[in-house]
């Protein structure tokens, strides 16, 4: 996509983790330490960290839908891009954190 003379756009669209796919927390409330630490690394641009996160680990904080932030993780890697802007929404409430992450060109 890097090389394609169209413009185009990348979206990751998924909540983090999710309290029905957390057994450590007694299936109660995400795993929102494990999200907001991934967070942390987006809004840095550490991709590296990203990479070294292993699906088990994913697993056992419930971030299962984590898979499609991974696909933007390593484009943006390959760009050489950090976010623009980052929000992260950590909750207990409705059943999983949000974030929102924006690339601009």
């Amino acid at each position: 996509m890097a090389e394609s003379p169209s413009r185009v756009a990348l979206i990751a669209s998924s909540s983090w983790s999710h309290a029905f796919l957390t057994p450590k927390h007694h299936l109660l409330y995400p795993g929102v330490d494990a999200d907001r630490a991934l967070y942390e690394k987006l809004r840095a641009g550490d991709y590296q960290a990203w990479r070294q996160t292993s699906l088990a680990a994913l697993e056992d904080s419930g971030q299962q839908e984590m898979l499609n932030w991974m696909c933007l993780a390593g484009a943006m890697s390959e760009l050489g891009q950090r976010p623009d802007e980052t929000e992260f929404v950590q909750t207990y409430i409705f059943n999983s954190s949000k974030c929102f992450a924006s690339f601009r060109p």
